[in-house]
């Protein structure tokens, strides 16, 4: 835009002493906005995110809408976006501008306990290489296989990690190659094609993923707000593991490059700082108090083998989201309504919840967010790497783990009988398990967790209102899914329904079915029709 161009009026007062656009105006923004004059528009590519949150920053306090104020305000002025955000972020400590900033960030080749960590944040997005599709056996250009070997290790255990790692690595190729020769060699199906063969490629993954170490690297894309992405740099500064505190500072100085101005206070003492060491150091007291205050009390305490899924708790029943439902939709309080709930049959509370669910003809047409008042808490004991899929990107509000551990036992998939490889496998578990208590015993506790492996069973607590659980349910449920996610969410419904029976009913789509051989291969012969068309 030239100076001429610059200096042209591009708004104008109206006698209400609001401000309009000119021609000259309209034409300077055009190239920013998908339309001068409607009343829904977005920002193209062109504008600079910078400059469209600035611009919105201004929303608050101007009276205008935002193209005016992009063209009144940044049009042609240099720096003019930055400077406000620095004033408002920086100065006035406005974290909600953060909300405004799109950033997109990737973590290369980390540890797939680090993948856990930078994915903990739930109002992001979330991609990440797939065990389940990859196989991880294929060496770098150096020949090491991809896994982490923590700095912090010394020497000699370095060298111990090394030798182990590598031993389960190779059993896991190995297996790959026999368990996916007799998967291919007891199918059924008489039509070998590409969707057959990605689908026999599938369950061998699925089959032997149980051996992927803990420290398997995979790379992860971030997607999310700037403020989410600030709030994961503190969280990554908190952790014990140097791994995470690493990422965390290479996340910081990353996103400095693209929009230093919201991110300035992360590393300052008395702020990003503060909060980072506070979880720390509350975190790591809790632990210290988990010896003196609770094991001098419980003694040898031994550990549940096995997987489970157990309901802790219910908050909500059925009667209080009818109850939401009917208020919602009628002009009487809730405490108004509620008595006459309590007075309804369950053929009328059934019919409340069927005509507010409506017909769902396919799971992704979900419930009202009435839904969202009943909420169950689990606690959950199942593999590692079912917990990964579990915990990635899901809407909950409430999922805490704990530390990786080897002792809570470890299934093994009927293939790896079937393949007759059940001891290699079984040696792979044998040599994690040694590897873990090397590490322990040499000081290197939290370090430990790498050596697990994702057939290893772990705990954690799961909280989900049932509106977020009806979309989860039916979406892990599926055919193709992962036998072991797969079980948990169908257990979590089957003791939902003991006790809430009316909302278990809307999850028409959920699926309690057994596994089927190549489950994958429904999926993979619609690919494959959709890509031919």
């Amino acid at each position: 835009m030239s100076e001429n161009e610059i200096q042209t009026p591009l708004v104008f007062k109206t006698e209400e002493g609001l401000s309009e656009l000119t021609d000259a105006g309209r034409e300077a923004i055009a190239p920013f906005v998908t339309d001068t004059d409607a009343q829904v528009y977005g920002f193209t590519s062109e504008a600079d995110s910078l400059m469209v949150a600035a611009s919105m920053a201004r929303l608050s306090r101007n009276s205008n809408g935002a193209r005016v104020i992009l063209a009144s305000e940044f049009i042609g002025k240099e720096d003019k976006d930055n400077a406000l955000l620095k004033r408002v972020v920086t100065d006035f400590g406005d974290d909600s501008v953060m909300q405004l900033y799109p950033v997109q960030l990737v973590f290369e080749d980390v540890s797939n306990i680090a993948t856990k960590a930078i994915e903990r944040g739930r109002l992001a997005a979330y991609l990440e290489q797939s065990s389940r599709y990859l196989r991880f056996d294929q060496k770098d250009n150096e020949g090491n296989y991809r896994y982490l070997i923590p700095e912090e290790l010394d020497a000699v255990t370095k060298d111990e990690y090394r030798e182990n790692m590598d031993e389960i690595f190779d059993i896991y190729s190995n297996l790959y190659v026999q368990v996916r020769t007799h998967i291919e060699e007891a199918s059924a199906e008489t039509v070998h094609d590409a969707a057959w063969r990605n689908a026999c490629h599938a369950q061998a993954c699925d089959s032997i993923r149980g051996l992927l170490p803990s420290a398997t690297k995979a790379t992860v894309g971030f997607e999310g707000s700037a403020q989410a992405l600030y709030n994961m740099i503190l969280k990554l500064e908190s952790e014990n593991l140097p791994e995470l505190r690493n990422l965390g500072r290479a996340a910081l100085s990353a996103v400095r490059q693209i929009a230093p101005v919201f991110f300035e206070r992360a590393d300052v003492p008395e702020r990003g700082q503060l909060i980072s060491n506070n979880r720390r150091e509350t975190r790591n007291g809790s632990r210290e108090l988990i010896s003196r205050l609770v094991e001098q009390h419980a003694g040898d305490v031994e550990q549940e083998t096995g997987t489970y899924v157990k309901l802790i708790s219910t908050d909500g029943d059925e009667n209080q989201l009818i109850a939401k439902i009917l208020s919602d939709s009628s002009q009487l309080s809730y405490a108004q309504i509620e008595p006459i709930v309590a007075g309804l049959s369950d053929a009328e509370k059934q019919e409340v919840i069927d005509i507010y669910v409506g017909d769902r003809y396919n799971r992704r047409v979900k419930p009202g967010r009435a839904f969202e008042y009943p909420h169950y808490e689990f606690e959950i004991q199942c593999d590692y790497g079912a917990f990964r899929d579990i915990q990635r990107g899901r809407m909950v509000d409430g999922f805490e783990w704990q530390q990786l551990q080897p002792y809570l036992g470890h299934g093994r998939p009927a293939i790896i009988d079937q393949a007759g490889v059940a001891d290699s496998y079984e040696k792979a578990f044998e040599i994690s398990q040694n590897t873990y208590e090397l590490l322990k015993e040499r000081g290197y506790d939290d370090q430990a967790q790498y050596a697990t492996l994702f057939g290893h069973n772990m705990r954690f607590t799961h909280k989900i209102n049932a509106r977020s659980l009806v979309h989860s349910a039916e979406l892990r449920t599926t055919p193709q899914g992962h036998p072991s996610y797969r079980k948990v969410f169908q257990d979590m419904v089957s003791q939902i329904e003991e006790v809430h029976p009316h909302i278990t009913r809307v999850m028409r789509f959920m699926n309690q079915g057994e596994d089927l051989e190549l489950a994958r291969l429904g999926a993979e012969r619609a690919k494959q029709q959709r890509s031919a068309q």
